[in-house]
């Protein structure tokens, strides 16, 4: 998976999406929802 670098604060706003889970499952969770949110056919 490629590494991207983001501000402290973006990364405070992610681990507290994560809640205790791993980050990378809050942004998987986080580009479905938008995808899913984005989606004309729905």
């Amino acid at each position: 998976m490629p590494q991207i670098d983001v501000s402290d604060s973006l990364y405070e706003q992610l681990e507290t999406a994560a809640d205790g889970d791993e980050i990378e499952t809050a942004l998987w969770q986080m580009t479905y929802l938008f995808q899913r949110g984005n989606d004309p056919s729905e």
